[in-house]
């Protein structure tokens, strides 16, 4: 008898603890934290990437009229704007972005070199089949914007010169197209915020999560060689022509740990996933999160060349670089999503 009311007190005393912590759960406003996100984080980062590519295009075209190397230069330099600004929407591949490709349009790489030589050699091509996938985006222009001859080919080469602007518009109509259609799926995305894998919270937790685990993967952990049995790969290095990769990489870590703190494109620290694991108990997961990642962002003060040359005259510091980045993705892809209770659906196939 004693047993069955011993086990009776137990099944009692679990069923009030998971009670008290859905209660918990429901309890933090999640619409404030998703409006905070719209409001603060996502639009203006939008608009913030939409300036940069029109900014882009205008100059090109200012470019085709009058060519001159100065001009020129300031087309690479606002590459390079583009490429700091896309790392702050990528995040957001749900929603408009998920609807029209946008991420993959913008941000593939590395880019399929032999296909975009076929495109300006034949001078006929559709930049939205799948045979062009690779042949398109920031990549593509850092690959022609980039090579010791870019701005002869540019001035003297009109379908090299042409095919470059279609990649530009091409990128700016994606852009046109998600920036709009934000404007209505704002109060869908605010008002979506349940745990079942189709609603918008649990959708911006899974990118979260899996754009932490790219940045791991693709941009550090492949070049790097970790999953090449050591062979670094330094044709996989995102935007290795220009010698940005290490400067984007950062980038991404930091606005994506921006995004966990609920950080505007203003600067004000608004609710986000540290405030909501702060209302469910869980401020040494928070502080053990936060820590992590001003350790991540604080490395790279000791690297001092381009990615490539790290490669070669610095791999333990990437090496560690890694290893910090992997140990987050345990904190913030098991223990936060379990803590909110979302469930990952997205396939990843690096072990972590």
């Amino acid at each position: 008898m004693n047993r069955i009311i011993f086990g009776f007190l137990v099944s009692c005393f679990f069923f009030i603890t998971a009670c008290d912590k859905d209660n918990k759960k429901d309890e933090f406003d999640k619409a404030a934290l998703l409006q905070n996100f719209a409001d603060n984080i996502i639009l203006p980062r939008y608009a913030d990437f939409k300036t940069k590519i029109d900014s882009l295009e205008s100059l090109f075209i200012a470019f085709q009229s009058n060519p001159t190397e100065a001009k020129f230069e300031d087309i690479k330099m606002h590459l390079k704007a583009c490429y700091l600004s896309f790392q702050a929407v990528k995040t957001f591949d749900f929603g408009p972005a998920m609807n029209t490709g946008f991420k993959s349009t913008i941000g593939r790489f590395p880019s399929d070199t032999v296909q975009i030589s076929s495109n300006i050699n034949t001078g006929t091509y559709n930049l939205s089949t799948v045979t062009n996938a690779g042949a398109i985006g920031l990549s593509a222009l850092d690959y022609l914007f980039f090579q010791t001859d870019a701005y002869l080919k540019l001035t003297t080469i009109a379908s090299y010169n042409q095919y470059c602007l279609a990649i530009i518009q091409k990128m700016k109509t994606e852009t046109d197209a998600v920036v709009s259609a934000w404007s209505t799926f704002k109060s869908t995305f605010i008002a979506s915020t349940g745990n079942e894998s189709t609603s918008m919270f649990s959708m911006l937790v899974n990118d979260f999560c899996q754009d932490w685990e790219e940045a791991k993967a693709a941009k550090l952990g492949i070049p790097l060689g970790k999953y090449s049995l050591g062979i670094q790969r330094p044709e996989y290095l995102e935007a290795r022509y220009s010698g940005y990769s290490l400067e984007i990489l950062e980038a991404s870590l930091k606005n994506i740990a921006e995004i966990y703190s609920g950080i505007g494109t203003n600067g004000v620290d608004g609710i986000g996933f540290d405030d909501y694991l702060v209302a469910l108990k869980k401020e040494n997961l928070n502080s053990t999160i936060k820590t992590n990642f001003q350790a991540i962002n604080n490395s790279f003060s000791q690297f001092n060349s381009t990615f490539e040359t790290e490669l070669t005259q610095n791999p333990t510091a990437l090496e560690n670089l890694f290893n910090t980045i992997s140990e987050q993705v345990v904190f913030v892809k098991t223990d936060m999503t379990a803590s909110f209770g979302i469930l990952i659906t997205y396939q990843d196939n690096d072990g972590d």
